[in-house]
């Protein structure tokens, strides 16, 4: 079977002999559609306000006591232990250590150093653990946060459907990044998703752990 090119490889080979500079490529990628802004949209905001909206309605209706947001008001809140809120900030700041750990990988050796756009697939560092250190991290924000603060914002079953709306979110935009990363590496991609996991952080520990053995 023939082996699939990414369509990057010609602008790597450009950007290598100082052919093109890392601007020009950028705008050879916007060209051809292989940005994550060309393959997103602005509807992006759209789970975050609804995120916010439910997660916090309940807190606001206590405050603020209008007649018409009463039956948010009288929600139950779930309590949770010391324990429980322990453990979701100890694995918040590890989050965001990997979320800037990737963040600076992928600007130094990405090529283009910018933020979440590459034309080289980068696969040390935490890349070589996961394919998706920078998600990983930052999602552990929007899932944790509610029940860090819970003591101050109410955490009620309109926090925990917020919740479900990001892991969707995330889900979809992981998936989209993984077609247009396939576009641009082509087999090459397609094998590093087969030797590192996407997020599971110790199977990717033994993975490592094999390959360094080999």
């Amino acid at each position: 079977m023939e082996k699939k090119k990414g369509k990057v490889t010609d602008l790597v080979e450009k950007l290598q002999r100082g052919e093109l500079t890392s601007k020009g490529v950028f705008k050879k990628l916007e060209e051809r559609k292989l940005t994550e802004g060309t393959q997103g949209g602005s509807w992006e905001f759209i789970p975050w306000v609804i995120y916010f909206i439910l997660w916090l309605l309940p807190t606001w209706a206590r405050h603020f006591k209008l007649d018409f947001l009463e039956w948010f008001a009288q929600l139950r809140a779930i309590t949770f232990p010391s324990v429980a809120i322990y453990i979701s900030i100890v694995l918040v700041v590890v989050g965001t250590f990997f979320l800037v750990w990737g963040i600076l990988s992928h600007r130094k050796r990405g090529g283009l150093k910018r933020t979440g756009e590459a034309i080289i697939l980068y696969k040390e560092g935490p890349y070589s653990v996961m394919r998706h250190p920078q998600a990983s991290g930052g999602m552990m924000w929007p899932f944790l946060l509610p029940i860090i603060i819970s003591e101050y914002v109410s955490f009620t079953i309109l926090s925990i459907a917020a919740i479900v709306i990001m892991i969707i979110y995330f889900y979809y935009g992981i998936h989209m990044e993984e077609k247009l990363d396939i576009e641009k590496w082509g087999d090459e991609y397609q094998q590093y998703m087969k030797e590192v996991p996407g997020f599971n952080f110790i199977l990717g520990l033994w993975r490592l752990r094999k390959r360094r053995e080999c």
